[in-house]
């Protein structure tokens, strides 16, 4: 687009919050220790809403458009209450914008909400103030109008490969690098699809497919081809000499045969390392085999839950445990480290049916495991499930699952839930003589701190081996 300027307010490496996700992830045992340091960057303690304020006045924008999820709802809402008398229009996106454009929307500091995808909406914003025209018909947008809000319908999905190559120019050196298993590296996402095939109640994909599908588009779940993957990764490496492929799929391996092994072919070029996301039945020894040889350098997988008919009737994800154990056992063999992931503190979840998924843990063969707290988003089944019960209260917005659980149930209360969570890499991994310790350890009292610092220091010992990674 001619005569377009673009700045962009970063909020990442701002010291706003005591702890910041990764770090008490790194606390809890569920990564290893890192520190930005080994590459010089450092947090920004600059007063936040000031830089931003400063920002806009010195930029003047004609649009300012804020991109968020339920986790960064409140600090970005926060930000454009500081400019809420700024004539500039402002524009909000992203998941929650999509699901809760009403609770969005009555904030006076908030002109438009983008429901959906963003990229064809934010060029057709700036076509029409660049010719001075009005924004009312453009598809996927909200807008407030006489004290009402006007919704239009949606567009069309935009073809994964109709998007350009991305741009991260906008973005400070510092934003490229990102930890992983202990090390910092120049780390840089791949989006390979969008969407994902699975009905899984706790996330939103099955909304987002239900409102394409309503809108008569089909299905959300697309792909990129494998040579249009490649072409992006060799932009990054040559143009941002990227060390790390973090690739953005719900699961990357839902896939053919026949697209697997282009992707083999495709990612031999560069064997860089990489990390992805997995459901154990699309785990192969033949497949691990190949991904370890072309640069898999980790991979998550999502558990959930251990209680079998649990995670099939409550959670919606239909796998067998004897299934899970034997993908771990696969990728044990293989060579490539796994991380889990778990949910503690479900909807009508008790504190025995958490513990047969600490239990269930303990049978795998795993490098680390995340256990979060459950969060209501919306678009998700289980939001509804957690307003009917009472669990929260309606209209809620969510925040950060590493802060601790939200939900209200007297069967499960939140320090049970909270305490299960700051153990759980215990729980997981250490010989059964601890356990009365850790149990201990749950509490956070003085004495419960102590017991988890002392039991924290032998994990790290036993487990987190500093030369793990050079062998790797």
């Amino acid at each position: 687009i001619p005569n377009l300027e673009i700045r962009l307010f970063d909020t990442t490496l701002y010291d706003i919050e005591a702890k910041s996700s990764d770090k008490v992830k790194e606390e809890h045992l569920q990564v290893r220790p890192f520190d930005f340091g080994s590459v010089s960057i450092s947090l920004n303690h600059g007063d936040i809403y000031e830089d931003f304020v400063k920002s806009v006045h010195e930029f003047r924008p004609d649009l300012i458009a804020l991109s968020c999820n339920e986790v960064t709802y409140s600090l970005g809402i926060s930000l454009l209450q500081k400019i809420e008398d700024y004539q500039g229009l402002k524009l909000v996106g992203g998941v929650l914008a999509t699901f809760a454009p009403q609770e969005i929307l009555r904030h006076k500091c908030v002109d438009m909400v983008c429901v959906g995808e963003g990229e064809g909406v934010m060029v057709d914003i700036v076509h029409c103030l660049q010719k001075g025209e009005s924004l009312e018909e453009i598809a996927n947008l909200c807008i407030k109008k006489n004290g009402q809000i006007v919704k239009n319908g949606l567009r069309r999905l935009v073809a994964m490969e109709e998007l350009p190559l991305p741009d991260y120019d906008i973005f400070c050196e510092a934003r490229y690098y990102r930890p992983m298993a202990g090390k910092v590296w120049r780390l840089f996402p791949v989006e390979t699809s969008r969407g994902c095939p699975y009905q899984c109640s706790y996330c939103n994909s099955p909304s987002q497919s239900q409102l394409s599908r309503d809108a008569g588009h089909g299905s959300f779940f697309r792909k990129k081809s494998m040579g249009y993957i490649g072409q992006e990764i060799r932009m990054l490496v040559d143009r941002y000499k990227a060390e790390y492929i973090y690739f953005l799929s719900d699961t990357l391996l839902s896939v053919s045969d026949s697209e697997f092994e282009e992707f083999i072919k495709m990612y031999s070029e560069f064997k860089l390392p990489f990390w992805c996301q997995n459901r154990p039945e699309m785990v192969t020894y033949e497949r691990m085999k190949k991904l370890k040889e072309v640069g898999c350098h980790r991979m998550s997988i999502g558990v959930e839950h251990g209680n079998e008919e649990f995670r099939k009737k409550i959670l919606k994800k239909s796998v067998k445990n004897s299934t899970v154990i034997e993908a771990f056992d696969i990728l044990n063999k293989v060579g490539i480290p796994v991380s889990i992931n778990n949910i503690i503190g479900f909807p009508g979840e008790t504190r025995d049916l958490a513990m047969e998924t600490i239990m269930f843990n303990r049978k795998l063969k795993f490098d680390t495991s995340n256990a979060y707290a459950f969060t209501p988003f919306r678009g998700t089944e289980l939001y509804d499930v957690c307003v009917r019960n009472g669990y929260i209260a309606p209209n809620s917005v969510s925040e950060c699952m590493t802060k601790g659980s939200v939900l209200k149930m007297p069967q499960f209360p939140k320090t049970e839930i909270d305490g299960l969570i700051k153990t759980f890499a215990l729980y997981a991994k250490m010989p059964d003589e601890y356990l009365p310790q850790i149990a201990r350890a749950e509490s956070d009292d003085a004495e419960g701190q102590r017991i988890f610092k002392e039991l924290s220091e032998i994990y790290t010992k036993m487990f987190f081996d500093p030369h793990v990674e050079e062998e790797l």
